[in-house]
């Protein structure tokens, strides 16, 4: 049996549980449960924190063997490939199985395998009562290395939280053009370039800007930085993405977080605003609709809190 669709697997720590559902909901438009989920949209699993592996179906049967027999007679052939098991649940029944598994459809692909450095990856799993066989893309991780960047301050977003608010922003939709227009030291923005957004950065505070420039330019992206005030942008973007200044250095006020809602409201559509205290008061009273949000702890402690909706 042929399927156009893909099997996806996230994995989070429970801290992070909402914000991976909060994505998800972005990036596919359903409510997520469990770990494991099918979906005909092709996602890149890199761009998420949360997302490990995607499974393009070739093949779906009640056997092994009609696997094997559906490979022969496609005859499907590959150049530099190997074969991995995907583990999909805890308790799988083949998983001590796997290499075999692996080794028996290797045969049966034609061309010539490479384990050192594969142009294709089939992937095999059980799941549910049926098999499943088709191209496997894990997340590469290599979004990773960001956390080396030469500038950064402890109250900065951290990576995952930054890869989720571009996901919720953008959708996945690369052609929309998003802006942080207080954007610190870039982690969003680096995460936006890693991704492949369109997206703009500005920053008040001009050492600040310097540094978010400097780290952009650290892993050879370009630097779209600007010095400024948000009140003074006057391009339009499809969503802007904001962590609210809380007092390093801008003032954290009411009257500021106030200006700062406003003009995302004049420049963009759609706004994704993250803050450490509850302030649905004052969204509200910007007569912005919120169309999604959740709250998530630093830890399982539950020590600091951050909120994040989603506005329209």
């Amino acid at each position: 049996m042929k399927l156009n669709q893909y099997i996806y697997n996230v994995n989070y720590q429970v801290q992070e549980e909402d914000l991976c559902a909060l994505e998800i909901r972005s990036l596919f438009n359903f409510h997520l449960e469990g770990k494991v989920f099918f979906s005909s949209k092709e996602v890149e699993p890199s761009i998420s924190p949360f997302l490990k592996t995607r499974l393009k179906i070739i093949y779906k049967t009640s056997s092994f063997s009609d696997i094997i027999e559906l490979i022969k007679k496609d005859k499907i052939t590959s150049q530099d490939f190997v074969v991995k098991y995907l583990e999909l649940f805890s308790g799988d029944p083949y998983i001590k199985k796997r290499k075999e598994l692996c080794k028996e459809i290797g045969l049966v692909v034609e061309g010539f395998p490479s384990f050192t450095s594969p142009k294709t990856t089939f992937g095999i799993s059980f799941y549910k009562g049926s098999w499943y066989f088709g191209i496997l893309v894990a997340n590469n991780s290599e979004w990773k290395a960001h956390n080396t960047k030469p500038y950064s301050y402890s109250s900065s977003i951290g990576i995952n939280i930054a890869k989720v608010l571009l996901n919720i922003a953008g959708n996945g939709d690369f052609s929309k053009r998003l802006v942080d227009p207080c954007c610190g030291v870039g982690t969003v923005l680096l995460e936006g370039f890693f991704a492949g957004y369109d997206i703009r950065g500005w920053e008040i505070m001009s050492k600040v800007a310097e540094h978010a420039r400097a780290n952009l330019l650290h892993f050879n992206y370009l630097p779209k930085v600007t010095t400024g005030d948000i009140q003074d942008i006057g391009e339009s973007f499809d969503a802007s993405i904001i962590d609210l200044p809380y007092g390093n250095f801008c003032p954290t006020n009411v009257d500021n977080q106030v200006k700062i809602i406003k003009n995302a409201k004049r420049i963009s559509k759609k706004l994704v605003l993250v803050s450490c205290e509850d302030i649905t008061h004052q969204i509200l009273r910007e007569k912005l609709k919120i169309t999604d949000c959740c709250k998530i702890s630093k830890n399982e402690k539950g020590s600091f809190y951050r909120y994040i909706w989603v506005c329209e």
